[in-house]
């Protein structure tokens, strides 16, 4: 059975420091509409549009080679078709969350490239794998690690926190932001899912993401489990693009290949493919 992801009254008052984004009222309005039981396609484009830049940006994405179509899409309700509604409600969650977030202190650009690769990465293994659904995989890319600019915005000195834990050879981010700040990126970053209607599946995994006991621990869903086990390949094709060592892969890869059934020659392939695509434009 899942150990619940609600988020607890001590958890709740160590937060208060931290400002959590509403949803933002285009994306209920969008939700709303896909989760009824016969979702009306020209509703929701009608909604979408009414945001200029959003639907600009949902149809770029649409156009990309993240899921080239062969075929140039010219409207948004010709996206929500080729591409799904469950991929387009996940790109919906992406764009808004990227306005919500990305000024002030949380502009973070390094942050947000690899926000981006990692979603786009997760998705691409989950098809690869077939061990989660894309959209639920990219949904986990995307709020994985979104507490930190949250906390950057938060606290004035947690600059000095990401700097020293940048620095770390070894896994102990999540120790020194609770020593430091009494709370961690990833329960923040959980909290923002909640606050945002993510699955509950990806709420647990993000909470839980920096530890790498999860993988073994049989308590947890096995949905969850492969979740993170995603999470961390493509952190190590991530920090292999930027020349660098996975922490995430050294101390949790083994169970990860496991759980994923990769042998170490898929693994490498896999990261080669990955590597590629982030060296070439997604847009």
């Amino acid at each position: 059975m899942d150990r619940s992801p609600a988020t607890s009254a001590s958890t709740t008052e160590l937060a208060r420091p931290v400002n959590i984004p509403p949803r933002p009222a285009l994306l209920i309005a969008v939700q709303h509409e896909m989760n009824k039981e016969e979702p009306h396609l020209k509703k929701i484009a009608r909604l979408i549009n009414r945001d200029v830049a959003i639907a600009g940006n949902l149809l770029a994405i649409a156009n990309s080679a993240m899921f080239n179509l062969g075929r140039h899409i010219e409207t948004v309700e010709d996206a929500i078709t080729l591409i799904g509604l469950n991929n387009c409600n996940a790109l919906m969650t992406s764009l808004m969350m990227r306005r919500a977030l990305s000024h002030g202190k949380m502009m973070m650009p390094r942050f947000w490239d690899v926000s981006e690769k990692r979603s786009w990465g997760m998705m691409y293994v989950a098809k690869l794998t077939k061990v989660s659904t894309p959209e639920l995989a990219y949904n986990f890319g995307l709020f994985s690690d979104i507490g930190i600019p949250l906390m950057m915005a938060s606290f004035p000195n947690y600059a000095q926190t990401l700097n020293a834990a940048n620095k770390m050879e070894a896994s102990g981010f999540i120790e020194l932001e609770n020593q430091c700040h009494r709370i961690n990126h990833a329960v923040v970053g959980g909290m923002l899912a909640e606050h945002w209607s993510v699955d509950p599946i990806v709420v647990l995994a993000i909470k839980k993401h920096h530890t790498h006991s999860i993988i073994s621990d049989l308590t947890f869903s096995e949905k969850v489990r492969q979740l993170i086990a995603v999470f961390y390949l493509v952190d190590k094709a991530i920090q292999e693009h930027r020349h660098t060592t996975s922490v995430e892969w050294q101390e949790g890869g083994r169970l990860a290949s496991e759980i994923l059934e990769l042998s170490d020659d898929d693994v490498e392939q896999i990261c080669v493919d990955l590597k590629t695509h982030f060296n070439s434009r997604l847009s």
